[in-house]
């Protein structure tokens, strides 16, 4: 068995949603200052790089990221390559039949992005908003996709956010899905374990 990790690297210079704060990294105690030990305070956005959205975190009554089942965030996942240039929507969903799936994870162009690109891209592949609501007509909870949000950029309303989460579907944002070829695989989604917090980092990896 093989073990993909489809989460991006955590540094200093990574790309993060604009707005958001920047991750900041500082040395506290280090060999190279004489210490005993090595201590980093680090400074970040809960949605930093690869990370798990909540209901809460658009839904005012929804689950927080540690209300979240672990059955939802881990088993059985299929991963579907997306060809359109510019967004995820019914006409292409409808192709996958994705509708017998219960998660979903979106390979996009989006993948060829990380490591080649330090600052946040505008024009990254999104889902539409008739593609969330084809995902939560045909019973899928949770979705995956390969950049930091699953929104058309500069769209304030968040409309996916909205269909999905109100829909108690997960979102995982921020993957990496570049050396994963198309099928099933079992998922490992673990984030952080931050009470009552509307979003969290995770690592996430596939087995198969």
């Amino acid at each position: 068995m093989k073990i993909y990790d489809i989460s991006v690297d955590i540094e200093a210079d990574m790309p993060v949603y604009p707005g958001d704060p920047k991750l900041h990294l500082e040395t506290v105690q280090s060999f190279e200052k004489g210490d005993a030990y090595e201590l980093h305070q680090i400074t970040m956005s809960n949605h930093v790089g690869t990370h798990v959205d909540a209901p809460r975190h658009f839904i005012p009554d929804g689950s927080s990221i540690t209300e979240i089942p672990l059955e939802v965030l881990n088993g059985r996942v299929r991963v579907v390559e997306i060809h359109n240039p510019e967004k995820i929507d019914v006409p292409e969903l409808q192709e996958l039949v994705v509708v017998d799936d219960f998660r979903v994870l979106f390979k996009t162009r989006n993948s060829l992005l990380w490591g080649s690109q330090k600052e946040f891209q505008k024009d990254f592949i999104y889902l539409t908003e008739e593609g969330a609501g084809y995902l939560a007509e045909n019973g899928i909870k949770l979705v995956g996709i390969d950049y930091l949000s699953i929104d058309r950029f500069g769209d304030d309303e968040h409309p996916v956010h909205k269909i999905l989460l109100g829909n108690d579907i997960v979102i995982i944002e921020g993957l990496n899905l570049a050396e994963v070829e198309e099928g099933e695989y079992e998922l490992v989604c673990l984030p952080m374990k931050l009470t009552g917090m509307d979003a969290a980092p995770a690592r996430v990896l596939l087995k198969g």
